[in-house]
């Protein structure tokens, strides 16, 4: 959690860092995912889904397609039992080195088609488009 959206959430949601430290590491959790709830009042939750097992920034491809479909299929089984929705950023697709086209989002498709009563919201940051807007896709 020291870079992307992951080190975002880690400065905002300390208690996600801590919670992520307490789990094991390695092999065994890839395609895993922990839920946390940060805000009781607003129903917020985050999720830390377990993508990868290495990380590097020399362009490589890190992330794990079928570990980010198997946490996010558990992840869109709790929205379905809380009843609320699926933020998520284009997963594996920034440092992780993955292609959001060809490997990721066939992956994210086939999870919605599972769970047809929740959303699963993909969000892109401002600073990723030319206009700095920002760009939500429902699924």
């Amino acid at each position: 959690m020291a870079s992307g959206i992951a080190k975002t959430i880690r400065k905002k949601w300390p208690e996600v860092y801590q919670r992520f430290m307490e789990n094991p590491s390695g092999a065994s959790m890839l395609g895993c995912a922990h839920v946390i709830c940060v805000d009781h009042t607003n129903d917020l939750h985050i999720a830390n889904m377990y993508t990868q097992i290495f990380y590097g920034y020399g362009g490589g491809k890190y992330a794990d397609a079928e570990g980010i479909e198997m946490a996010l299929r558990f992840v869109a089984s709790t929205a379905h039992a809380y009843e609320i929705p699926v933020y998520m950023p284009r997963v594996g697709c920034g440092l992780g080195g993955l292609d959001w086209i060809t490997d990721v989002q066939p992956r994210v498709l086939r999870v919605a088609l599972e769970f047809p009563d929740i959303d699963i919201v993909v969000c892109d940051l401002p600073s990723q488009k030319e206009d700095n807007t920002n760009e939500f896709v429902t699924y």
